[in-house]
């Protein structure tokens, strides 16, 4: 056997390239029945040629680049476009440069029944579709052959994805262009579409109508946080992450893809020619730096990356910083998330189960419960808070 079977399925991240590259067209991406795709492959059809394996960024690791990273903090100036991106804009501020080139922008984008999967855009207008965090599993879909036939044609490319994305755009290109800048985000881990599908059908039932938006970190709410929102034709509701069933969850990361568990890519080397997320913790490093509005973190992992981050000098306030400490708060440049026991039942029942059975098993809070502990919280004097601080660590 030598053909993309040789991959342990707990470390398939899906990022789609075998089946894009086989030569006969015979591996298909097919759901498991926890809604994550797998390939498939049409033995009859199979030659054994080897080429999804050589193309694999599993199995055929991507070379690392030798290039001194660096790293930077930063706040994009354009206050309207800053508004709509989940930290400090990073993301949209190069995407809009390579706009202005005449290049084309890759990235995840909701489609009208608010599946993720990934998408070009050639012109600003378009730009909030791809702004903002989706924490859900997104379909590259043919994004890497779109790619490609854009760069043999000479035009400039901006793909933005997760890690194993963007390692797997890579293996399918098999080459280096100087008309590519990619970008990896530092990545948690992703559910399921499926699951987040489900959620969604569920919510809009509790809700009262069908749910036609739902932003996890909108900053609306309360400006850069995890706060988020949904809507359905008649109503907009805010939401908390401790208190949203799968966003809580989320966090706790028990609902991500089994690969993302012993995940390769989430490390200091980087495949990306930047990464770029959010600065947590930068009040601890910084204070003096201002963050309503998000910060983000960007690292320039190559020479490459280095020269389009240095034509948005103006665009943005950015400050040298260390990688150390990005990394703290940041732990997911340390190591994948670890795998908790509850993992084990988060999709059963997922196709059989009605919701009032299978939504039990997501533990959040109860919104009214947490408002009133944080008007208690409010109105307790901070010396006696610190006093009882002290007696529960006693």
């Amino acid at each position: 056997m030598n053909n993309i079977y040789l991959l342990d399925k707990n470390k398939c991240t899906s990022c789609q390239s075998c089946s894009m590259i086989c030569p006969h067209h015979c591996i298909e991406m097919v759901e498991n029945q926890e809604g994550f795709l797998y390939p498939n492959i049409d033995l009859v059809r199979c030659t054994d040629c080897g080429v999804c394996v050589g193309r694999c960024p599993i199995l055929t690791l991507p070379e690392q680049s030798s290039y001194k990273q660096e790293a930077f903090g930063l706040i994009l100036k354009d206050s309207s476009v800053l508004e709509k991106s989940a930290s400090g804009g990073a993301f949209a501020g190069i995407a809009c440069q390579v706009l202005k080139e005449g290049g084309v922008v890759f990235g995840a984008a909701y489609d009208e029944n608010l599946v993720v999967e990934h998408i070009g855009i050639s012109s600003q207008d378009k730009l909030y579709k791809l702004q903002g965090s989706k924490y859900v599993a997104g379909n590259v879909k043919d994004s890497y052959l779109q790619v490609r036939e854009l760069l043999k044609n000479g035009k400039k490319v901006l793909y933005s994805g997760l890690p194993c994305q963007i390692a797997g755009l890579k293996s399918f290109l098999g080459k280096d262009y100087s008309t590519l800048i990619t970008i990896d985000l530092i990545c948690h881990g992703v559910p399921s579409q499926k699951l987040f599908s489900r959620y969604l059908s569920w919510l809009g039932k509790r809700t009262g109508g069908r749910i036609l938006y739902y932003g996890f970190r909108d900053k609306d709410v309360a400006g850069w946080s995890c706060g988020g929102k949904f809507k359905t034709k008649t109503k907009t509701k805010t939401m908390e992450a401790a208190c949203d069933p799968y966003y809580a969850s989320f966090i706790r990361g028990e609902t991500y893809r089994e690969s993302c568990y012993n995940c390769q890519f989430a490390s200091m080397e980087r495949v990306g020619d930047l990464t770029i997320g959010d600065f947590w913790g930068v009040e601890h490093f910084y204070p003096t730096v201002q963050r309503k509005n998000g910060v983000s973190v960007v690292l320039v992992n190559t020479s490459g990356g280095k020269e389009c981050f240095q034509k948005l000098v103006g665009c943005w306030e950015s400050f040298n910083c260390t990688v150390d400490e990005v990394r703290k708060f940041n732990t997911n440049l340390n190591h994948p998330t670890i795998r908790p026991a509850v993992r084990d039942m988060m999709y059963e029942g997922i196709d059989e189960q009605n919701d009032t059975v299978f939504f039990k098993k997501f533990v959040y809070v109860n919104p009214t419960y947490l408002k009133t502990r944080r008007f208690v919280a409010s109105i307790i004097p901070t010396t006696l808070k610190t006093t009882i601080k002290r007696c529960l660590k006693k």
